[in-house]
């Protein structure tokens, strides 16, 4: 990663005849998530995903939520880690749901969220904590 994107690294050289000016160097990267220069890249192309499934017209806010220090070592230790970040995922959305509802002071709305999970901070710590994409406001389903 360190090298990535270097003249150290590996790389292909070429040449194109168009152009006259001589031979042409190809980096190859790492393509690691975690590399400043292709995590970039994974992050960008990331958003174009999320984009198309945006509602159009709506102001969304981003929310993190947090696991707090005392669960980590409980959460990092446990045998089914899979099952146990899927149930943490479950969960943050219920949660958000039922504040959203309490706030209209109904139950028949819905919302429009989007979860992630990060395992780790950006310096390498152990440290799950959900990214969440929440649209502003609720919806409210006709009938």
């Amino acid at each position: 990663m360190l090298k990535c994107v270097s003249s150290k690294n590996v790389f292909a050289t070429y040449q194109y005849l168009g152009c006259c000016q001589g031979q042409h160097k190809v980096h190859f990267s790492c393509k690691g998530k975690t590399c400043p220069q292709c995590g970039k890249r994974s992050a960008q192309e990331i958003i174009v995903k999320i984009g198309v499934r945006l509602f159009p017209r709506v102001s969304y806010r981003q929310v993190i939520l947090t696991l707090p220090e005392q669960l980590r070592i409980p959460f990092h230790n446990h045998s089914n880690q899979k099952r146990l970040y899927f149930r943490f995922l479950v969960l943050a959305e219920a949660c958000l749901l039922e504040l959203i509802q309490a706030h209209f002071k109904t139950d028949a709305c819905k919302i429009a969220v989007i979860v992630f999970i990060h395992t780790h901070s950006y310096n390498g710590n152990y440290n799950p904590h959900l990214p969440v994409i929440l649209a502003e406001g609720a919806f409210f389903p006709s009938n």
